[in-house]
């Protein structure tokens, strides 16, 4: 095994505010050769998929195959967040039985992502200090009650003659992006920080403050592993600008937006770093290799890796038994295919556009909860139904949060200011982007967006004109003075997700009923006669959601 040293201290929040293939047997046999090569091995937003692609029984494989090949006490496997939610294995577990699966496929560090929060903080913490054989470390997460990180900042490894230091960053984005009120005391005020303050400002300080007090402690190079993602993530929160921002750090392996790339990106010196990001679902594993003699990193992603270690796949085999029974139950059935995807070009619509899955979810919502108007972040539907048997298995995998449903009374201003908050991004995704029920609406993409939020992502106001336009409830148009019912789960009216905090003091008529995807069984099995038909038969849904074409060709 490798010798590695905690970081001395964790460093006070307050501080830094003030302040491939397999290898053949030939390869093996020229091991010796490659002795002088670190291997950090990565994954990323896991969400789950336990046996899905590579799965980890292929992750523990190939770590395997990399210690034979550059010795044991070379190879380090890291994980970049979002591991432990997305699936019926997650939920019903409170993600606890992934940490076990990172524990046999012999992860050595992680970061959380902003979905390990979402069975709550104290669990996750339950989770990564006690249950996990492995470390998680994040420089910017901190507990303002004592002004201290809540867990290393970073971690130094031995690798003979040269010491990498592992730096964590978590995305300030979490706050928005899991539920709130974790990171809130019982009066609603945050006991917690990302260090989001400043226009990224106070990220970049922590980050570059447990880069160099690393170098302090003798590390000779730095690898950054954030959960902090590219496309459709806050500007400043992006590891680019976290890596244009600063200097010191050799590698930067980043998750969160769910795309697969090796590239390079300047740092504030103008010297190219490594970034590398494996996509989502072991679509691949990352191979960082540090060349200790030349001084060379490189990354590549491997994909199409068919191997897998038979004591890690027996051991997830055995979990799954365990449950299998509940969750092949069949509990519907579909006549047509409910995606979340766009059909024509096979890429995720359902965080930029109205999905036929979209609808059927935000139906069930205001059916089943007897509301004049459902909403449905498309962020929260996390799979496809296909046509045919549904079981009770397909059903969590598109509602795997197990959120409680609510129907709060909200005025009509309170709900275009809502729809507006989900469209700030278009044409860009957005988690928070609202597939809907009970009414339709249009947006002009061609209108900036002028939504203000705080530094925590929460809707302040629209500090100008709205792209969202033509709102009809039924036949009428929206009034801004009138009140109408809305249903949708704890995350968005209670608890604030997605910013929305429009609705988060609002008279309830039903707090925190039925699981979500209860409500989902129970629409189709009861209101639609256990067949979802052809009503939903288009993919793109029933025109609920029109995006003005002249606007969005004259905005390209």
């Amino acid at each position: 095994m490798k010798h590695k040293k905690l970081s001395a201290a964790v460093l006070s929040g307050v501080l830094a505010i003030s302040m491939v293939l397999p290898a053949s047997a030939e390869e093996a046999s020229s091991a010796s050769t490659d002795n002088d090569k670190i291997v950090v091995l990565h994954t990323n937003d896991v969400h789950c998929a336990i046996d899905d692609s590579i799965g980890y029984a292929g992750v523990a494989a190939y770590k395997a195959e990399m210690e034979v090949q550059y010795g044991e006490e070379n190879v380090t496997l890291v994980d970049a967040g979002d591991a432990i939610q997305g699936g019926p294995i997650g939920t019903l577990s409170d993600g606890a039985f992934l940490v076990d699966i990172m524990n046999q496929a012999g992860y050595d560090l992680a970061v959380p992502g902003n979905h390990e929060f979402d069975y709550g903080m104290e669990n996750f913490l339950s989770l990564a200090k006690d249950r996990a054989d492995y470390d998680y470390i994040c420089a910017n997460l901190v507990d303002l009650t004592t002004g201290t990180g809540v867990f290393a900042p970073y971690e130094i490894f031995d690798y003979g003659d040269t010491q990498v230091a592992y730096v964590g960053i978590a995305t300030p984005e979490t706050f928005s992006k899991s539920t709130p009120v974790y990171f809130q005391d019982e009066n609603g005020n945050y006991i917690y920080s990302f260090c989001q303050e400043n226009d990224g400002t106070d990220l970049y300080q922590i980050v570059q403050l447990s880069v160099d007090k690393a170098k302090e402690e003798g590390a000779d190079y730095v690898v950054a592993i954030g959960h902090l993602g590219t496309e459709g993530t806050t500007p400043e929160w992006k590891a680019e600008s976290v890596i244009a921002n600063t200097t010191g750090i050799d590698a930067f392996i980043d998750g969160h937006s769910h795309e697969s790339y090796s590239k390079t990106a300047e740092n504030k010196d103008g010297e190219e770093v490594v970034l590398a990001q494996t996509g989502t679902k072991l679509d691949s594993i990352g191979k960082l290799v540090i060349d200790t003699e030349t001084g060379e990193i490189t990354d590549e992603l491997i994909s199409d890796y068919a191997e897998k270690d038979p004591v890690t796949e027996q051991f997830i085999t055995a979990l799954q038994d365990g449950f299998s029974d509940i969750l092949n139950q069949v509990v519907a059935k579909t006549d047509v295919t409910l995606t979340s995807n766009d059909p024509a070009t096979g890429e995720r619509l359902i965080r930029s556009g109205e999905t036929n899955l979209g609808d059927l979810a935000a139906d069930a919502y205001r059916v089943v909860m007897g509301a004049d108007i459902g909403l449905v972040n498309g962020g929260g539907i996390r799979a496809d139904l296909e046509q045919g048997d549904i079981t009770y298995e397909d059903i969590i995998n598109v509602h795997p949060y197990g959120n409680e449903m609510c129907v709060a009374e909200a005025t009509g201003q309170e709900i275009l200011d809502a729809l507006e908050m989900g469209a700030a991004n278009y044409p860009e995704e957005n988690g928070g982007f609202l597939q809907v029920s009970g009414l339709t609406y249009t947006i002009d993409p061609s209108v900036p967006s002028s939504v203000v939020t705080n530094e925590e992502g929460e809707f302040i106001r629209v500090d100008g004109a709205y792209r969202v336009k033509d709102v009809m409830v039924g036949d009428e148009p929206l009034d801004v003075n009138k009140t109408y019912t809305v249903a949708s789960h704890n995350y968005l009216i209670k608890n604030g997700g997605d910013g929305n905090t429009m609705f988060m003091d609002n008279t309830l008529i039903q707090d925190c009923t039925m699981i979500d995807n209860q409500v989902l069984i129970d629409y189709i099995t009861k209101t639609l006669g256990g067949v979802v038909g052809d009503e939903y038969s288009d993919p793109y849904g029933q025109g609920r959601i029109t995006i003005q074409e002249a606007a969005a060709a004259e905005a390209a």
